[in-house]
């Protein structure tokens, strides 16, 4: 699990570099730009997947973003995507949303932290609270989230 978990440092790591590329500290089509370089492919548990992780700056909190579907398969096992939404994100307030885009399905995790890096609860979005193998996360529905 080392190797994986150099990718996510970098890809952290990474993440914090482009804050100040990202929306809203500049329009969305200029982060889209830099959009290519924060994606990732990784063997995870017999699977190929594709990942990404982004940061954002809205003044008084972070919203993070990681994204994560199947290269070759349309659908990942569920708790294969919770074992890697905690790795990027942690395991408190996470909120998700799952897109279907050229017949995959995108498992979208996201949580909103304070400067000092605590879960903050998401009152903007209300989601169905939901409870799979300990974790809790509220999950909202694709209509209900504006991607910019």
């Amino acid at each position: 699990m080392q190797y994986f978990d150099d990718i996510v440092n970098h890809m952290k790591s990474l993440a914090e570099y482009f804050i100040p590329y990202n929306f809203p500290k500049v329009p969305p089509n200029e982060e889209d730009k830099i959009n290519i370089l924060k994606f990732r492919e990784a063997m995870v548990d017999g699977y190929n997947v594709v990942l990404h992780y982004n940061k954002h700056n809205y003044g008084n909190h972070f919203f993070e973003t990681f994204q994560v579907l199947g290269k070759e398969i349309p659908f990942l096992p569920f708790c294969l995507t919770c074992k890697l939404a905690k790795k990027f994100l942690g395991d408190d307030n996470l909120s998700l949303v799952e897109i279907l885009k050229d017949n995959r399905k995108i498992y979208c995790w996201t949580v909103i932290k304070n400067f000092s890096g605590k879960s903050l609860k998401n009152y903007k979005i209300k989601g169905e609270n939901c409870i799979y193998e300990g974790l809790t996360y509220s999950y909202i529905l694709p209509d209900k989230v504006n991607f910019y």
